[in-house]
């Protein structure tokens, strides 16, 4: 709900903003101003039409000015077909993940292509996959951000990185633009977009060429854990990120690179490949458009400053990989790489790297702000690297390999940790390093064989260790090991083991043993406001603050601690400790009340008044709520769940008044309004279950409990509540939702705001109360489709609604079902996110409300 709610604020401004600017189609058609001026074989062409710079100053101050001006300024480049160079080029495959074709020459000889502008990298966030769709999103404003958004990258800044790369000694491939004229290919990229009469950027990959052998970093991973002989060239790769990390390329996923194989011994050494540098430089201002960043979940996105501001959230994507392939060296191969970088990037070479841009974007004031930076971070690269290692090292990640290995571990103090891996048969070192302060946690994957564990742990506060065991006969001599945890499968005979202080978790859950590059220790925090309106309770609004922690124990993630406070309820807290199996976990809730939250009291019974005539305050009762409930429960599988919990509750009522009903009902010294403190233990039976027949869901939940007044232990009541709720297709756009819900109270010991109660929607809160109740909700839900607009694709549909319902009160004699009617429609956004707007009515009067979900 965090995005959603973030991306409707964004959504309206940046609307309320561009309705006052030119427009820019997301897909930049061509206007009379983007064609090309011809001069023999040469001619002047802009990446996006030179209007699309034009934004008013509030436009650029709000949502950024990026690098539009860039995209808009036509360049001085050569006119060609794909057929007249290098002999004749032709298609073999596509890259999506790049943006590009591949294409080779009559000799074999290896090629990309890339359009210039449009970058698909806003795609690959979550957001995208899961809820962009092209045609749904055209013509829309959010087409026309992401379409702007795009002028983030500098247009031209590879062929800056190219030749950095090649002064700093990484690889490098030769790159030109050219203009490919109309009706002279049909060749498009994978998400369609074509090359024909647009800026290209051809790249000669002779490295590929040459070397025979090249693989993706899926299948380098895996032989490195087939075996230590298979590892990276650690200062070449340190090298390369050392440089991303100076020109700001944020965009590092294992798509980004490309191996080929060096011999070195018995070892076969992997050099590193990089043919997209196109992420440097980025400009990102404009307050609006940051927001709309961390909606979109590219937080990595950040702006090329001189000071680097966040280096983990500027390499969140690298990140992991970074702890994969280095996790062998040490802190001086990156002191030493960052002072070889700087001895070699001179002003004067940074400013030679930077004529390789066009001149008509060479003279642009940026290019003269991005070498600037560039200098200054250059100046300080020996710290960005030690700052930088020391971030790898907090949790590193290490593996043996799928043979047999034996993993020696020594802690002598609170501060130092060494570890060395040998080949079990051989005894051969395969792995020795040591880890020093900056380290606080290390996770060790046996991974496959029959590995064998040594853990030598003189300190009580060593750092902590979690050693995982893989398929094999695995087996461990600890001597001390108090902050050690060890993971094996259930089958694991612990007989052969000297666990001193270790603990050992035994679990066939196999995503607990598998080593996954992506796993590493994290935590997020989030910010959630809400709100809702009801013409009974009013306005509902609040927010909270979630702290999310992913450790090495995970399901999916290892904590979650949310703290909201809201206008009616005051502060509350929630935190969720899920098992390692997700079968199981502990939750805990609590209420810290104001005296803003009330209960709405109308007597007692079947038939009681509305009071209809009085305003909407003489029925309500001010009441503060504390409470804790802490709680546990259990997954039988996917649907069937059973929870035990037990709660402690603290009522506090206003003062009486003269002008509220209670005080018809009690006295001003009734001991109703006295402090009152409750305990209470529940069971509860879930099912919940999904279909792709007829009957699209059933819900169903039983509850049993007894409560006890503390101070008065004699006044207790045990309960019963239940609720059943499905949904059945009727056709393709035709559904009916019913529920029913019931509850028993099998004593007259309870207070009113404790009662049995109808919740129909015609009617008031806690309108009838009882000792008994029982109430349905039928909705009869009709989906429109999608609703034309300029904002973002919508989905609505409508529905009609009917309720009944009535309570049972001891001494009572009433026979009446209580009806109401009404409907409204629902609106969802992004194919997750739904919005609903009711109204129904009854002998008492009618109710709107403005509610999220498709609940009742």
């Amino acid at each position: 709900m965090r995005s959603i709610r973030k991306f409707g604020v964004v959504l309206f401004i940046y609307s309320l903003l561009y309705l006052n600017v030119s427009a820019m189609d997301a897909s930049f058609a061509l206007e009379e101003d983007t064609i090309p001026l011809y001069s023999g074989g040469v001619i002047k062409k802009s990446i996006y039409p030179q209007t699309a710079a034009k934004r008013a100053g509030l436009y650029n101050r709000i949502v950024g000015k990026h690098y539009r001006e860039l995209y808009s300024t036509p360049i001085t480049v050569k006119s060609t077909e794909l057929y007249d160079l290098h002999g004749g080029l032709k298609f073999i495959g596509q890259l999506p993940r790049l943006h590009a074709l591949f294409l080779e020459d009559k000799n074999a000889h290896l090629y990309m292509v890339r359009p210039l502008g449009g970058a698909t990298t806003f795609m690959e966030s979550d957001f995208f996959k899961n809820t962009y769709s092209k045609q749904e999103f055209q013509g829309t404003y959010v087409d026309k951000f992401i379409g702007d958004a795009y002028t983030i990258t500098h247009p031209y800044a590879f062929m800056v990185a190219n030749k950095l790369a090649e002064d700093v000694g990484v690889n490098s491939f030769d790159s030109e633009i050219y203009y490919i004229p109309k009706h002279t290919t049909t060749d498009t990229i994978a998400d369609g977009t074509g090359i024909a009469d647009r800026l290209i950027s051809i790249y000669d990959l002779k490295t590929f060429t040459t070397h025979s052998k090249v693989i993706e970093t899926t299948e380098l991973l895996a032989k490195i854990q087939e075996s230590k002989a298979f590892h990276v060239d650690q200062h070449e790769y340190i090298r390369e990120r050392l440089l991303d990390i100076l020109i700001g390329d944020w965009n590092k996923t294992r798509e980004s690179w490309q191996w080929y194989e060096v011999p070195h011994g018995d070892s076969l050494v992997y050099m590193p490949l990089v043919a997209d540098r196109s992420h440097a430089f980025t400009k990102v201002d404009g307050v609006l458009f940051k927001l709309m960043l961390d909606v979109f979940g590219l937080n990595s996105i950040t702006n090329y400053d001189s000071n680097i501001k966040n280096l983990r959230k500027a390499n969140g994507i690298a990140i992991p990989l970074d702890i994969a392939l280095v996790a062998r060296t040490g802190r001086d191969v990156w002191y030493q790489e960052a002072k070889y970088i700087k001895s070699l990037l001179t002003d004067a070479v940074i400013d030679n790297a930077f004529k390789e841009l066009p001149e008509e974007i060479y003279v642009s004031p940026d290019t003269e702000i991005i070498k600037e930076n560039l200098k200054n971070r250059r100046d300080v690269v020996e710290q960005i690297a030690q700052k930088y290692y020391d971030m790898l090292q907090e949790t590193p990640v290490i593996t043996g390999t799928h043979g047999d290995d034996l993993f020696v571990i020594d802690q002598k103090d609170r501060h130092t940790t060494n570890i060395r891996i040998y080949d079990r048969k051989s005894k051969l070192l395969l792995f020795n390093k040591k880890y020093d302060k900056s380290t606080k946690e290390i996770w060790l994957y046996g991974l496959e064989g029959d590995d064998e564990f040594r853990l030598n742990n003189e300190s009580k506060r060593a750092m902590p260790l979690t050693l995982v065991g893989g398929k094999g006969s695995n087996t461990y001599n600890v001597i001390g090991g108090r902050n050690a945890d060890i993971y094996d499968y259930k089958s694991h005979d612990v007989k052969n083991d000297t666990l001193g202080n270790a603990s050992i978790i035994r679990t066939n859950v196999e995503k607990v043993h598998t080593y996954d590059y992506k796993k590493l220790k994290y935590q997020t925090i989030s910010f959630t406001p809400w709100g809702v309106y009801d013409s009974d309770l009013g306005f509902y609004l609040g927010a909270y603050v979630s702290k999310t922690m992913y450790g090495f124990k995970r399901s999916p993630y290892s904590y979650r601690h949310r703290i909201g406070y809201s206008y009616l309820d005051g502060l509350m807290y929630q935190g969720m400790f899920p098992s390692l199996d997700e079968m199981k976990g502990f939750n805990i809730e609590a209420i810290f009340g104001i005296a803003n939250d009330f209960h709405n009291f109308f007597g007692y019974g079947n038939q009681t008044n509305g009071f209809r005539d009085k305003s909407i305050d003489f029925n309500r009762v001010g009441i503060a709520k504390y409470s804790l409930e802490p709680s546990y429960y259990w997954k039988f599988d996917e649907t069937n769940k059973f929870t035990a919990a037990t709660t402690v509750e603290l009522y506090k009522m206003d003062k009486p008044t003269d002008d509220r009903f209670i005080n018809e009902v009690y006295g001003d010294d009734d001991p109703i309004f006295d402090t009152r403190v409750f305990t209470d233990f529940h069971l509860t039976y879930e099912i919940n279950r999904e279909f792709s027949t007829l009957l699209k869901s059933i819900d169903f939940s039983v509850t049993g409990g007894w409560n006890w007044d503390v101070k008065d232990m004699s006044r207790n009541f045990p309960y019963l509540k239940s609720r059943f709720a499905f949904n059945i297709a009727c056709g393709d756009r035709l559904s009916l939702a019913m529920a029913v819900i019931g509850t028993a109270l099998f004593t007259d010991d309870y207070e009113f705001y404790q009662a049995a109660s109808v919740e129909l929607r015609g009617f008031r809160e806690s309108r009838f109360i009882g000792r008994q109740s029982l109430y349905q909700h039928t909705d009869l839900r009709y989906d429109l489709g999608h609703l034309k607009n300029p904002f973002t694709p919508v989905q609505y549909g409508v529905f009609v609604g009917a309720d009944y319902g009535r309570v049972w009160y001891p001494g009572e004699d009433s026979q009446r079902w209580h009806t109401s009617y009404g409907g409204g429609w629902w609106l969802t956004l992004f194919k997750s996110y739904t919005g609903k707007f009711s109204y129904f009515g009854s002998k008492d009067g009618n109710r709107f409300s403005i509610g999220i979900g498709m609940g009742f």
